[in-house]
């Protein structure tokens, strides 16, 4: 802030008496009474230095680092369900089985043996190696199952599993079919 003060000239300036002075008390006379002299008058300039408003507009783009965990099953009969889990980007396969008189199993099983366990399904030949997997779902019918995974930059990538009484990942060749592997869907989201 500037300040600038300036003062008027005291050249013309004219003496006062006290107001309060009284002239007219017994023994008083007009020359008792004190003057005042004029005091400066000072100008008091104020400066301000105005800034323009200024409005920024920003534009963020975020990007994921990470991906969270997820699970999802599918019950094709009264006999079996089947899972998938996902687990900082490595997804899992696993099967219970389920009766009347244990309709909430909590024993997963995997492999041609039902071995306890889930199975890795990271490790089958195709799985996406250039981009974190972030989702997976499973479906099954009859003696297929098929698990689905999306990827952090949204490819869909599916795998063929057997499902006869048991849950082999993948497929095992039959006649002049190969083992199932990761196969990318056409055309991706």
């Amino acid at each position: 802030m500037a300040v600038a003060a300036g003062m008027t000239s005291q050249k013309d300036a004219t003496y006062v008496t006290d107001p309060h002075c009284n002239h007219d008390k017994p023994g008083k006379q007009r020359g008792d009474c004190p003057t005042k002299k004029p005091r400066p008058t000072v100008t008091v300039t104020k400066t301000v230095t105005a800034t323009p408003t200024v409005t920024v507009t920003a534009t963020v783009t975020a990007t994921a680092t990470a991906c969270g965990t997820g699970v999802d099953s599918t019950k094709p009969n009264g006999n079996e369900q089947f899972l998938a889990a996902l687990r900082n980007g490595v997804p899992f396969a696993g099967r219970r089985t389920t009766n009347m008189n244990n309709p909430d199993n909590p024993n997963i099983v995997s492999g041609p043996a039902n071995t306890p366990g889930w199975t890795d399904l990271s490790t089958i030949a195709g799985f996406p190696t250039n981009s974190t997997v972030c989702g997976v779902s499973v479906d099954a019918q009859g003696s297929d199952a098929f698990y689905k995974i999306i990827t952090q930059d949204g490819a869909v990538f599916t795998l063929h599993c057997a499902a006869t009484n048991a849950l082999v990942c993948p497929a095992p060749a039959q006649g002049q079919l190969p083992a199932s592997q990761w196969v990318a869907v056409a055309p991706q989201p």
